[in-house]
């Protein structure tokens, strides 16, 4: 007995190629799109744009440094001031009371007001074009180290004694008054490569011009002790010589 089987396997080849068309290749299948995430974005734009913004100010910033007097080398109190004496630099335009480039022929001939350091600014307040030394006075300069000047308390406008201490000194006795003296500035020193304190302040005096000389030799010898008889004093104040 024959059986017939093209039925059945025609019944199954049809059943195939139904499932296959309810199946889709996944080879053909086209990946859906990706999802954008706008808040990545935004903040790459963010950064973009703030970039951009600080490299312009500190474009803007560089552009704003004026050119300034500057102290080429030490310059005494009361000295008139040469062309030598001075050079010029560039720093940011809102540093006020600094005097720029452009009144360089008026800082020549001027005085120093106050004894100036190398490669300090040149300021309204260290500069006078008039003379800052009235007749018959001087203008010194004694170290305030702490051991025969109250560092901490002398200030611009103080009325001083100015006494000569030895260091062989066995008392108070030994000590000589050279007179006294008017604080015009205290100088604070500048800081050193390693950021601690470089030298001691100093403090510019204005002294009758007859004990200028003792008052200067004292100072160098590291002699000179202030005390202090008065403060917010004037300049025009009444000064005292060795007694």
């Amino acid at each position: 007995m024959s059986t017939d089987i093209s039925g059945s396997v025609a019944d199954r080849q049809r059943s195939r190629a139904g499932r296959r068309a309810a199946t889709p290749n996944a080879a053909g299948q086209i990946a859906p799109p990706r999802q954008r995430r706008p808040a990545l974005a935004a903040l790459a734009l963010l950064l973009i744009v703030g970039g951009a913004l600080v490299a312009g100010l500190l474009a803007v910033r560089m552009d704003s440094r004026v050119p300034v007097l500057v102290a080429q080398q030490a310059i005494e109190p009361g000295a008139e001031i040469t062309a030598d004496d001075i050079g010029v630099v560039r720093v940011a335009s809102d540093n006020i009371g600094l005097i720029g480039e452009e009144y360089a022929d008026d800082v020549v001939g001027a005085y120093a007001t106050t004894r100036i350091e190398p490669d300090t600014l040149l300021t309204e307040n260290n500069v006078s074009s008039e003379t800052p030394i009235p007749d018959g006075r001087a203008i010194v300069s004694v170290p305030l180290e702490g051991k025969l000047a109250p560092t901490s308390t002398v200030r611009s406008g103080d009325l001083v004694q100015v006494v000569r201490a030895t260091a062989s000194s066995g008392g108070t006795e030994d000590a000589k008054v050279l007179g006294t003296a008017f604080v015009l500035e205290v100088t604070e020193p500048e800081v050193d490569d390693l950021g601690g304190p470089g030298e001691v302040p100093t403090a510019s005096l204005l002294v009758l011009d007859d004990v200028a000389l003792e008052v200067i030799d004292a100072a160098s010898a590291g002699e000179a002790g202030l005390a202090i008889l008065r403060s917010g004093q004037e300049p025009d104040v009444e000064l005292e010589g060795a007694k």
